[in-house]
């Protein structure tokens, strides 16, 4: 069995992980998923909602597909709420969850106001949206700082930091580069120092039906705010028209 804090903290990961289960082909990568989620629900010590949760794996493929996701999903946010109910004081709210288009804006505008001086948004494919959607919730007095990858952001987030420089001017600091091509691989909101992991892209966060924010741990925190400390000093400015790379 595994202890709670790490049983509450590998739950948010894996719900930010979930596949699409009503629809779509059950993959290998889906088996693996439910593996994983059947193994922690056992971890959890619930015997009942370990066979609920078996009994809808087996029968996902089914034609009451749709019904066994559902049970699928109830599951393990009751498990993840009990989890964090027995998770030490210190650990709980390292795992935010997200169930719809309210929900989405709640969480990240809860999340965000807790920053004092510096937001750094990591998305390899940053659009526009996510300065008019998320970043704009960061308080008015800090740094809002986006790194995206240099061959993969979307066109749209040229016209979005424009949009930002002509609403606001000097008047709330926006910094966005661009790193070397194809070297960001996660979606992470770095907090004054404490890092969360977002299981969809930002501009998808309203969109998923159920996914988390996770919290690392001060250990992962460290390391990956050196990685990325180091990537942002040799990223590239965002090209304006005016500029160029």
């Amino acid at each position: 069995m595994l202890a709670p804090e790490r049983l509450y903290l590998e739950l948010g990961r894996l719900i930010a992980e979930a596949p699409e289960l009503a629809s779509g082909p059950i993959t290998p990568k889906v088996r693996r998923w439910l593996a994983i989620a059947n193994s922690l629900v056992k971890s959890s010590g619930s015997l009942t909602e370990g066979l609920q949760l078996a009994l809808a794996s087996e029968n996902l493929d089914g034609p009451l597909r749709a019904r066994h996701a559902d049970t699928i999903t109830r599951i393990l946010h009751r498990v993840l709420v009990r989890a964090e109910e027995n998770a030490p004081r210190e650990s709980r709210g390292s795992v935010m969850l997200i169930g719809g288009d309210l929900d989405a804006y709640i969480a990240m505008r809860r999340l965000l106001a807790t920053a004092t001086r510096d937001v750094l948004l990591v998305e390899s494919e940053a659009p526009g949206k996510i300065l008019a959607d998320y970043a704009i919730l960061a308080p008015e007095r800090v740094t809002v700082r986006l790194l995206a990858d240099k061959a993969r952001y979307r066109p749209s987030l040229i016209r979005g930091v424009q949009r930002w420089q002509q609403r606001f001017g000097d008047s709330r600091k926006l910094v966005v580069r661009l790193a070397s091509a194809n070297t960001l691989y996660e979606r992470i909101i770095l907090l004054d120092g404490e890092r969360w992991v977002a299981g969809a892209p930002f501009s998808h966060l309203a969109k998923k039906a159920n996914t988390t924010l996770v919290r690392m741990r001060p250990e992962e925190e460290a390391r990956k705010i050196a990685v990325y400390a180091e990537v942002w000093e040799q990223a590239d400015a965002v090209p304006l028209p005016d500029q160029a790379i």
